[in-house]
Protein backbone atom coordinates (compact mmCIF):
# COMPACT_ATOMS: atom_id res chain seq x y z
CA UNK A 1 0.00 0.00 0.00
CA UNK A 2 3.02 2.32 0.76
CA UNK A 3 4.19 1.72 -2.62
CA UNK A 4 0.61 2.88 -4.12
CA UNK A 5 0.47 6.17 -2.10
CA UNK A 6 4.64 7.07 -3.10
CA UNK A 7 3.96 6.22 -6.62
CA UNK A 8 0.52 8.33 -6.92
CA UNK A 9 2.49 11.08 -4.84
CA UNK A 10 5.16 11.18 -7.13
CA UNK A 11 3.25 10.78 -10.45
CA UNK A 12 1.02 13.39 -9.11
CA UNK A 13 4.21 15.79 -8.48
CA UNK A 14 5.82 14.54 -11.82
CA UNK A 15 2.65 15.78 -13.82
CA UNK A 16 3.05 19.16 -12.38
CA UNK A 17 6.58 19.85 -12.84
CA UNK A 18 6.09 18.64 -16.59
CA UNK A 19 3.47 21.24 -16.63
CA UNK A 20 4.93 24.27 -15.62
CA UNK A 21 6.69 24.63 -18.53
CA UNK A 22 4.92 26.96 -21.41
CA UNK A 23 4.66 24.17 -24.55
CA UNK A 24 5.20 26.89 -26.94
CA UNK A 25 8.57 28.07 -25.61
CA UNK A 26 9.42 24.53 -24.80
CA UNK A 27 8.95 23.04 -28.39
CA UNK A 28 10.95 26.12 -29.88
CA UNK A 29 13.34 25.58 -27.81
CA UNK A 30 13.61 21.78 -28.44
CA UNK A 31 13.92 22.34 -32.26
CA UNK A 32 16.00 25.26 -31.88
CA UNK A 33 18.90 23.59 -30.14
CA UNK A 34 19.62 21.13 -32.65
CA UNK A 35 22.43 22.18 -34.83
CA UNK A 36 26.46 22.04 -34.22
CA UNK A 37 26.57 25.11 -33.01
CA UNK A 38 23.59 25.98 -31.39
CA UNK A 39 23.09 25.54 -27.75
CA UNK A 40 20.43 25.58 -24.59
CA UNK A 41 20.85 25.45 -21.29
CA UNK A 42 18.55 25.93 -17.97
CA UNK A 43 19.68 27.54 -14.86
CA UNK A 44 17.91 26.75 -11.26
CA UNK A 45 16.30 29.88 -9.69
CA UNK A 46 18.20 28.76 -6.51
CA UNK A 47 21.57 28.58 -8.41
CA UNK A 48 20.54 32.61 -10.14
CA UNK A 49 19.72 33.57 -6.23
CA UNK A 50 23.27 31.97 -4.85
CA UNK A 51 24.79 33.71 -7.43
CA UNK A 52 23.45 36.99 -7.09
CA UNK A 53 24.07 37.15 -3.44
CA UNK A 54 27.47 36.15 -3.86
CA UNK A 55 27.46 39.47 -6.72
CA UNK A 56 26.44 41.72 -4.23
CA UNK A 57 28.83 41.05 -1.45
CA UNK A 58 31.64 40.85 -4.03
CA UNK A 59 30.69 44.35 -5.59
CA UNK A 60 31.92 47.49 -4.75
CA UNK A 61 29.99 48.93 -7.62
CA UNK A 62 26.72 50.39 -7.33
CA UNK A 63 25.23 49.74 -10.24
CA UNK A 64 26.54 45.67 -10.82
CA UNK A 65 25.18 45.70 -7.06
CA UNK A 66 21.49 46.97 -8.81
CA UNK A 67 22.41 44.65 -11.63
CA UNK A 68 23.12 41.46 -9.19
CA UNK A 69 19.61 43.05 -7.56
CA UNK A 70 17.68 42.67 -10.24
CA UNK A 71 18.93 39.22 -11.10
CA UNK A 72 17.97 37.77 -7.51
CA UNK A 73 14.39 38.04 -8.65
CA UNK A 74 14.84 36.45 -10.97
CA UNK A 75 13.70 32.18 -10.64
CA UNK A 76 14.22 29.50 -13.29
CA UNK A 77 16.09 31.06 -16.64
CA UNK A 78 16.31 29.08 -20.14
CA UNK A 79 18.85 30.20 -22.42
CA UNK A 80 19.14 29.68 -26.24
CA UNK A 81 22.05 30.33 -28.60
CA UNK A 82 21.09 29.42 -32.34
CA UNK A 83 22.12 30.03 -36.07
CA UNK A 84 20.02 31.69 -37.89
CA UNK A 85 20.41 29.45 -41.35
CA UNK A 86 19.26 26.85 -39.82
CA UNK A 87 16.07 27.61 -39.47
CA UNK A 88 13.66 30.19 -41.10
CA UNK A 89 14.48 32.19 -37.60
CA UNK A 90 12.09 35.02 -38.29
CA UNK A 91 9.58 33.24 -39.06
CA UNK A 92 9.98 30.90 -36.39
CA UNK A 93 9.98 33.69 -34.11
CA UNK A 94 7.00 35.41 -35.40
CA UNK A 95 4.78 32.00 -34.79
CA UNK A 96 6.29 31.59 -31.38
CA UNK A 97 5.55 35.51 -30.07
CA UNK A 98 2.06 34.95 -31.96
CA UNK A 99 1.43 31.72 -30.18
CA UNK A 100 2.05 33.37 -26.34
CA UNK A 101 0.38 36.41 -27.23
CA UNK A 102 -2.78 34.69 -28.38
CA UNK A 103 -2.55 30.92 -26.23
CA UNK A 104 -0.94 31.90 -23.32
CA UNK A 105 -1.53 35.78 -21.98
CA UNK A 106 1.81 37.35 -22.76
CA UNK A 107 1.93 40.96 -23.74
CA UNK A 108 4.64 42.69 -26.50
CA UNK A 109 6.60 45.24 -24.42
CA UNK A 110 9.27 46.25 -26.74
CA UNK A 111 10.24 45.83 -30.38
CA UNK A 112 13.72 47.92 -30.91
CA UNK A 113 15.83 47.87 -33.88
CA UNK A 114 19.04 49.47 -34.22
CA UNK A 115 20.65 50.72 -37.06
CA UNK A 116 23.21 47.94 -37.38
CA UNK A 117 20.24 45.81 -37.76
CA UNK A 118 19.91 44.07 -34.23
CA UNK A 119 16.09 43.35 -33.56
CA UNK A 120 15.54 42.93 -29.63
CA UNK A 121 11.79 41.86 -28.71
CA UNK A 122 10.53 41.23 -25.12
CA UNK A 123 7.48 40.05 -24.23
CA UNK A 124 6.39 39.41 -21.00
CA UNK A 125 3.21 37.49 -19.30
CA UNK A 126 1.54 39.40 -15.87
CA UNK A 127 -0.42 37.60 -13.09
CA UNK A 128 -2.09 40.66 -11.43
CA UNK A 129 0.73 43.27 -11.13
CA UNK A 130 3.23 41.27 -11.22
CA UNK A 131 5.35 40.27 -13.90
CA UNK A 132 5.87 36.56 -13.92
CA UNK A 133 7.81 35.80 -17.23
CA UNK A 134 10.31 37.73 -19.50
CA UNK A 135 11.02 36.61 -23.20
CA UNK A 136 13.44 38.14 -24.78
CA UNK A 137 14.84 37.49 -28.35
CA UNK A 138 17.92 39.50 -29.75
CA UNK A 139 18.30 38.85 -33.21
CA UNK A 140 21.88 39.72 -34.69
CA UNK A 141 21.98 39.44 -38.53
CA UNK A 142 25.66 40.00 -39.12
CA UNK A 143 26.75 36.99 -36.86
CA UNK A 144 23.40 35.06 -38.19
CA UNK A 145 23.05 34.06 -34.28
CA UNK A 146 19.74 34.64 -32.61
CA UNK A 147 19.50 34.66 -28.53
CA UNK A 148 16.43 33.93 -26.82
CA UNK A 149 15.78 33.95 -23.04
CA UNK A 150 12.81 33.00 -20.86
CA UNK A 151 13.50 34.38 -17.33
CA UNK A 152 10.61 33.11 -14.73
CA UNK A 153 10.19 36.07 -11.93
CA UNK A 154 8.28 37.69 -9.24
CA UNK A 155 8.94 41.86 -10.20
CA UNK A 156 6.36 44.11 -10.42
CA UNK A 157 6.68 46.72 -13.02
CA UNK A 158 7.79 49.40 -10.97
CA UNK A 159 9.99 47.20 -9.22
CA UNK A 160 11.93 46.45 -12.71
CA UNK A 161 11.55 50.32 -13.66
CA UNK A 162 13.37 51.11 -10.63
CA UNK A 163 16.30 49.11 -10.98
CA UNK A 164 16.43 50.36 -14.81
CA UNK A 165 15.94 53.70 -13.76
CA UNK A 166 18.97 53.31 -11.50
CA UNK A 167 21.61 51.41 -13.84
CA UNK A 168 20.51 54.41 -16.35
CA UNK A 169 21.29 57.13 -14.12
CA UNK A 170 24.89 55.15 -13.33
CA UNK A 171 25.29 55.86 -17.28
Amino acid sequence: MKKLILSLLLFTFSIGFAAAQNPAIRDFIREHRKGEENMAIKIPGWMIGLASEVGMLASDDEEEELIFSLASEFGTMRLLTFDNNDFNAHQDIKYLLKALETQHEYERWATVRAASGEEVQLTVRLKGDEIREIVAIVSDPEEHRTFFGHFRTHLSADELGEIMEGVLAEN
